[in-house]
């Protein structure tokens, strides 16, 4: 990204008006499951061209949350503008521009509210939001078992919408729970994969104490724009499609560049591909 790019969100960041926060506990968490997330950002090199991180389930006794701890720890400081611009910028010297905020940024609840799911998300410079009724994969299970984190594990597999899906659950930790929207196995997914491996999580570790609630945590106080899952899933889309520094020019009336810049990590769908 250009300097000039770079300043201009330093300075929304230090000026941006300072709301009424949203931090609304839904109810204790009974668990936590670590997971490595991995998604492939170009289906032409899936071994090399890919994004991962750590991205955490809290587990209640109605509810879920699923999020990327990091992309939690920067919202955070979004009740400290200033705070949140100056290690914005050190972050920026010291690892040559990488960006502070989690690789992941979307927050999946689910059965909240009570049979649904809610996901938050922030991009194309906008904060969205939608609610769908919870729709739970059906899975056949199959005789095929291995350990994982030391836990017996069976597998089942799922059509849904638009992947087939690979769980491994285990039956001695029976939370009918997993990452992301996966659910509905009588144990918690330990491990899931679609059928190509563009998406899967692997469990790293399980907590029980010292646990943060489920709950919403929206630290700044965000304008979320209310949407429908598919017309979430068709913007996310066309961002992809979008060079940022073109769509910020045309949001800002900024000159653009000269010729179409090739864009990177751009040959890949998301966990549903059903909205096309």
């Amino acid at each position: 990204m250009q300097i000039k790019y770079v300043i201009f969100l330093i300075c929304s960041v230090i000026t941006h008006t300072i709301c009424a926060q949203r931090v609304e506990i839904i109810e204790p968490t009974l668990l936590e499951c670590e997971y490595y997330k991995r998604v492939v950002t170009d289906t032409l090199d899936r071994k090399n061209d890919y994004k991962a991180e750590p991205a955490k389930l809290r587990i209640g006794k109605n509810s879920s949350m699923f999020y990327s701890p990091r992309e939690l720890r920067w919202d955070s400081l979004g009740t400290d503008k200033r705070n949140q611009a100056m290690m914005f910028i050190e972050y920026s010297r010291k690892t040559g521009g990488k960006s502070l905020r989690g690789v992941f940024n979307e927050y999946v609840y689910k059965n909240f509210p009570e049979n649904k799911v809610t996901v938050f998300n922030h991009f194309a410079l906008m904060d969205w939001t939608y609610e769908e009724e919870w729709e739970k994969p059906q899975w056949e299970l199959k005789d095929s078992t291995k350990v994982i984190l030391e836990y017996p594990c069976q597998l089942a597999i799922s059509h849904y919408r638009g992947r087939v899906w690979y769980a491994w659950f285990t039956f001695d930790i029976p939370i009918s729970e997993g990452p992301w929207k996966l659910c509905g196995l009588p144990g918690l997914i330990l491990e899931a994969y679609d059928k190509n491996k563009d998406y899967s999580f692997t469990a790293t570790d399980l907590v029980n104490k010292g646990i943060h609630p489920v709950g919403i945590y929206d630290f700044r106080g965000d304008d979320w724009a209310k949407t429908t899952r598919k017309k979430y899933l068709e913007t996310r889309y066309k961002e992809l499609h979008t060079d940022p520094t073109e769509r910020m020019s045309t949001m800002y009336g900024l000159k653009r560049s000269e010729g179409k810049k090739e864009l990177k990590h751009r040959n890949y769908d998301f966990e549903e591909t059903d909205y096309h």
